[in-house]
C-alpha cells in the first residue's frame, strides 16, 4: 500500500469519531469496500486512547470482516451443487461469522483424524449395511455424538466448530460431521431433508438405509420414515425421502440460525444471516421475513 492509500485509510478511521452519525457512516460504508485492506489500520486503531473511537472501530472491523465473508460465500454459492467439498466451506464460513480468528484448518484436521479413525474400522468392509453399522457406532458410541435433547436451541448446536468440540448438536449439524467424514472415505451418503427432521442416506444400500444423526445413529428403513411422518402429521409425499443438494441443506443450516437468534431478540446476528441467506437465494429474490415455522419443531432441524 502507497503513501496516498495509508493516508486515506488513517483519515477514515479517524472519521469513525465525527460526531456527525452521516459522517460515520460513510466513513464505515467507504472502509467496507476497502475490504481487506482496512483491517490492518483498524486493527491498530482499536488499541487506541479513545473509547468511543475505539468501541466504533470495532463496529466498522466487523462489517468489513462480515463483507469479506459474504464475498467468500457469493463466490462459494455457484460450487455448492457440484463440488463436493463446498459444504464444508460454507459451514466454516457460517461458523467464522461468530469466531473471526477461527482457523478454518483445526475444523478440518478434526475431520481428517476421524476420517483416519474410521477408515481403519471400514477398511475391507463392502457390504452398505455393514458400512452404516460401522459408521454409527464409531459416532455415536465411540466419540459419543448425540443429540441435544436438553438445549435444543443453543446457537452452538449449529456451528460445526461447536458441534466438534461438544460432540452434541441439531440433526442437521450432526448429519454434517457424518457426511463430511463418509466424503473422506468415498461413504456415498445424502442428506434427506424430512420435514421436522434431518436424516442421511445410503445411495447404494438396498432396501434403502437412513441415518438419524440426531437420535444416537439410529438406522432406520423407510416404513421408519413413514412412521415417523404419519405420527407428526405431515403426511406423505415422496419428495419427502429425496436427497437435498448441499446448496439446500447449507440455507436449511442458516434458517435454523436466523429464527433462534430472532427468537432470542439478538437483531445483529439475526441480519447477518439474513444477508447470507439472501445471497444463496439470490441477490435478487426477495427474501421475507422467516416464516414462524423455519427451524422449529414439527418443520425443519
Amino acid at each position: 500500500m502507497d503513501s496516498s492509500d495509508q493516508a486515506r485509510l488513517l483519515a477514515l478511521v479517524s472519521l469513525l469519531s465525527d460526531a456527525n452519525p452521516r459522517v460515520v457512516a460513510e466513513a464505515r460504508r467507504a472502509l467496507r469496500e476497502l475490504g481487506s485492506s482496512a483491517l490492518s489500520s483498524l486493527d491498530q486503531a482499536v488499541a487506541g486512547p479513545d473509547a468511543k473511537l475505539r468501541a466504533r472501530v470495532r463496529l466498522a472491523r466487523d462489517d468489513v470482516r462480515l463483507a469479506l465473508l459474504e464475498r467468500e460465500l457469493r463466490a462459494l454459492a455457484p460450487r455448492l451443487d457440484r463440488d463436493p467439498s463446498a459444504l464444508e466451506e460454507g459451514c466454516i464460513l457460517l461458523c467464522r461469522t461468530r469466531e473471526h480468528e477461527l482457523d478454518p484448518a483445526t475444523i478440518r484436521a478434526a475431520l481428517d483424524a476421524m476420517a483416519d479413525d474410521l477408515g481403519t474400522r471400514i477398511d475391507g468392509v463392502t457390504a452398505p449395511s455393514a458400512v452404516v453399522a460401522t459408521l454409527t457406532r464409531f459416532f455415536a458410541r465411540e466419540l459419543g455424538f448425540q443429540g441435544n435433547q436438553r438445549n435444543y436451541y443453543d446457537p452452538d448446536n449449529s456451528y460445526l466448530d461447536k458441534v466438534l468440540q461438544r460432540r452434541t448438536g441439531i440433526p442437521i449439524s450432526l448429519s454434517a460431521v457424518y457426511l463430511f467424514v463418509g466424503r473422506r472415505l468415498g461413504i456415498p451418503l445424502v442428506g434427506v431433508g424430512m420435514p421436522g427432521h434431518f436424516l442421511l442416506k445410503h445411495v447404494s444400500a438396498k432396501p434403502p438405509l437412513f441415518i438419524d444423526a440426531f437420535g444416537g445413529g439410529r438406522i432406520l428403513g423407510e416404513t421408519d420414515c413413514l412412521r415417523y411422518l404419519e405420527e407428526g402429521e405431515f403426511g406423505y409425499d415422496p419428495s419427502y425421502l429425496l436427497p437435498i443438494g448441499d446448496g439446500t441443506m447449507l440455507l436449511r443450516m442458516i434458517r435454523n440460525l436466523v429464527l433462534i437468534y430472532r427468537n432470542r431478540g439478538d437483531t445483529q446476528r439475526r441480519d447477518v444471516l439474513q444477508r447470507f441467506k439472501r445471497v444463496l437465494m439470490g441477490e435478487e429474490t426477495r427474501d421475507p421475513e422467516v416464516n414462524s415455522t423455519d427451524g422449529e419443531r414439527g418443520s425443519e432441524r
